[in-house]
C-alpha cells in the first residue's frame, strides 16, 4: 500500500507524521529545507531565545538596586551583545533540530528533502539536488507553511526591508529602527530592539496596537511601551519608501516623515502554495489558503491540510493540533477541528495572553457577561519580583456561571493562561475555579483574586 505523505516539516507536518506513525501507517515527510519549519528555525524558538536575553537586559537596566551601576553603552548592546545572543540562539536551534531529526527517524518516518508538487490527485514529484523522485500516496497531509507579506508600496523595495526571518541574522543593529505592524511579531521585536539600545518607531495601520486583542490589554501594553520611549504611530500606512540599505526615508499617510537604519516588516503572512501545483492534485484554494472542511479535508478526499497554509491560524500550537487531527482523519477518523480554545500568547514584557471569548465578543454571541479583574499591583509575588504591571480578566456567563475566556497582561501571562484553557476545555464554572487551591505567593493566584472581585 502507498504511504501517507506529509508535505512540510514544521509543527503541523511533524505532528501529522507522528500521529500517522502512531497508527502504524507508513509515512513519508517531504521538507524542502530543515525539519522544524518556520517555528523552530526562523520563528518561535530563535525569537524567544533572543527575547529571553532582551528581557534580562531590560530587567538589569530598570533594577532599582543597579540604578547607579555601570551599564554597557547602546552601541555595545547593538553589536557585541547582539552577536553573542545570536550565537546562543543558533546553538538552541541546532540542538532542537538535531533532536527532532533523531525523533522522526526513531519513529520510522522517512524524511525526503526536496520541493514537492502534485503530478496527479494521488502522486507527487519531489525535486532535489539528486534528481526528481515520484511518490505515489494513499493519503496526504499538506502543511507547507507560509511566507511573509510585503504590502504595496513596500513590495517594490523588498531588498531594502527585513522580514522576521532576516532580522535574526543582522550583523549589527542600527541606532534607529522602524517596525511596521503592531501585532504579535512587531510588538515582540519592538521590545527586543529597545532593550538593545535601538530607538524604535512602531507603525500600525489600525487605531489599536494588538488589533486582535482586548482593547484594555492593548492600552496597557501601549502605556508600557510609551514609558520605555518606543514611539507608536497608529491609523497610518507607509506611502513611500526611499533610500538605500542602512539609510531609509519613510513617508506615512498622515504626512509624517521618518528616517531609520533598518525597517522590519511584520505585516502578516500568506500561505506558501505556489510550487505545489494544487490544481493537478484537485486541491482547491482561496485567498486565505487551502480550503478545508471541519475535518480538515480538502476538495480531494484523499488529501488533508493543516497549519498556516489553511488560513485558520498562524500559531504553531494550533498547527500541531491540526496536523494530528488531519492525520487521524486521513486514516479513518472523523474528528472536527475547534479553534475556539486555542491560547494566544505574546512574549513581550509585560507578557500578553488570551483564550476563549473577550467580553465584547461574548456579548455579541448573546451571553450575559460578567468581566472580573485582578490587578498585579495587589499581588505579593508580582511586587516581590518588581513586576506589578497588568491584570487578569476573567469573562463568564452570568446565568450558567460558566467561564468563557480570559485576557491577561503581566508577568507569566503566557503560563497562567493555560489554567483558563483547561477550564474552557472542561466546561468549568467560576465556582469550580474558585475552589482550586492556588499556591501563595504566585502569579496564578490572581485568577482566584479576579473571581472574588
Amino acid at each position: 500500500m502507498n504511504p501517507l505523505v506529509v508535505i512540510g516539516g514544521g509543527p503541523a507536518g511533524e505532528a501529522a507524521a507522528r500521529a500517522a506513525r502512531a497508527r502504524k501507517a507508513d509515512v513519508v515527510l517531504v521538507e524542502r529545507e530543515n525539519v522544524g519549519g518556520l517555528c523552530l528555525n526562523r520563528g518561535c524558538i530563535p525569537s524567544k531565545t533572543l527575547l529571553s536575553f532582551g528581557k534580562k537586559i531590560h530587567g538589569l537596566k530598570h533594577s532599582p538596586i543597579l540604578r547607579d551601576a555601570p551599564f554597557p553603552r547602546p552601541e555595545e548592546l547593538r553589536r557585541e551583545f547582539w552577536n553573542g545572543m545570536k550565537k546562543e540562539k543558533d546553538a538552541v536551534v541546532s540542538g532542537l533540530r538535531g533532536s527532532l531529526e533523531k525523533a522522526l527517524k526513531a519513529a520510522g518516518v522517512e524524511v525526503i528533502h526536496g520541493e514537492a508538487r502534485f503530478e496527479s490527485p494521488n502522486e507527487l514529484s519531489v525535486a532535489s539536488r539528486g534528481g526528481t523522485r515520484r511518490v505515489p500516496f494513499s493519503k496526504a497531509v499538506l502543511a507547507p507553511g507560509s511566507a511573509p507579506i510585503f504590502p504595496p508600496p513596500l513590495d517594490e523595495n523588498r531588498r531594502l526591508l527585513l522580514s522576521s526571518d532576516e532580522i535574526l541574522e543582522l550583523p549589527e543593529l542600527p541606532e534607529k529602527f522602524i517596525v511596521l505592524g503592531g501585532g504579535a511579531v512587531g510588538c515582540e521585536f519592538a521590545c527586543l530592539l529597545e532593550a538593545l539600545g535601538c530607538r524604535v518607531t512602531l507603525i500600525e495601520k489600525t487605531p489599536q496596537l494588538l488589533p486582535e486583542e482586548d482593547a484594555q490589554v492593548a492600552a496597557a501594553l501601549r502605556r508600557s511601551f510609551d514609558g520605555r520611549g518606543i514611539r507608536i504611530l497608529t491609523s497610518v500606512t507607509v506611502t513611500e519608501l526611499k533610500g538605500k540599505a542602512g539609510s531609509l526615508a519613510v513617508a506615512l499617510s498622515d504626512g509624517t516623515e521618518l528616517e531609520a537604519g533598518a525597517m522590519l516588516v511584520s505585516a502578516g503572512r500568506r500561505p506558501d502554495l505556489e510550487s505545489l501545483d494544487l490544481a493537478s492534485g484537485n486541491v482547491a484554494a482561496g485567498p486565505k489558503g487551502i480550503r478545508v472542511d471541519e475535518t480538515l479535508r480538502t476538495s480531494n478526499p484523499d488529501v488533508y491540510a493543516a497549519g498556516d497554509a489553511t488560513g485558520l491560524s498562524l500559531l504553531a500550537h494550533a498547527g500541531s493540533a491540526q496536523g494530528e487531527l488531519a492525520a487521524d482523519n486521513a486514516l479513518g477518523g472523523s474528528r472536527r477541528y475547534d479553534g475556539s480554545r486555542v491560547p494566544r500568547c505574546l512574549y513581550t514584557w509585560p507578557e500578553v495572553a488570551s483564550v476563549g471569548l473577550g467580553s465584547d465578543e461574548a456579548r455579541g454571541k448573546g451571553f450575559e457577561v460578567k468581566a472580573q479583574r485582578f490587578f498585579f499591583q495587589a499581588s505579593g509575588r508580582a511586587l516581590a519580583e518588581g513586576s506589578p504591571e497588568g491584570f487578569i480578566q476573567i469573562v463568564s456567563d452570568v446565568p450558567s456561571d460558566r467561564v468563557l475566556g480570559a485576557q491577561i497582561i503581566g508577568a507569566q501571562a503566557t503560563e497562567i493562561v493555560h489554567v483558563i484553557a483547561v477550564a474552557l476545555q472542561g466546561g468549568l464554572t467560576r465556582r469550580d475555579l474558585r475552589s482550586v487551591i492556588f499556591a501563595h505567593p504566585s502569579f496564578a493566584e490572581g485568577i482566584r483574586g479576579a473571581l472574588e472581585r
